[in-house]
């Protein structure tokens, strides 16, 4: 787990967004307990309270659940949402509306926007979205 206070990006968000991450890779599976605030703060220096304001953002995605003198365990996995991108698509991160924060349930992770070739615009969490680039295909004969 790396953290960058150099980044601009919270040092809370950092820490949840790491966590998340291991979930979404399988390194965390459902079940698992993920460290606790001791060992981050022994390991990286981070306060109990920073890190506990991770865990929050954890607990508010339905990711974790803390269970009083346990420990803070995974109860689910994000689901990755793939979105295909074609030749003109354009992409562009940036920090989500209130709207979106609440209907992406972002959180105050990036959204990713995503504006095809006619001016139509998608919205994804950028925190459980890949772009996969589609290659256009070559030209037939006569075309």
């Amino acid at each position: 787990m790396q953290i960058d206070y150099e980044s601009g990006e919270p040092v809370y968000l950092q820490i949840a967004r790491l966590i998340r991450d291991q979930i979404i890779k399988g390194e965390l599976p459902v079940g698992a307990q993920i460290p606790s605030g001791n060992e981050i703060h022994q390991s990286k220096g981070v306060t109990r309270m920073t890190y506990q304001h991770a865990v929050d953002q954890l607990r508010d995605a339905g990711l974790v659940v803390t269970r009083p003198g346990r420990g803070t365990f995974v109860i689910a996995v994000p689901v990755l949402q793939v979105v295909d991108l074609r030749p003109g698509d354009r992409v562009t991160a940036r920090m989500p509306s209130e709207a979106e924060r609440t209907d992406l349930d972002t959180g105050l992770s990036p959204v990713l926007v995503v504006t095809r070739p006619n001016g139509a615009k998608q919205v994804f969490s950028a925190a459980v979205t890949v772009c996969e680039a589609k290659a256009s295909s070559p030209a037939e004969p006569g075309e």
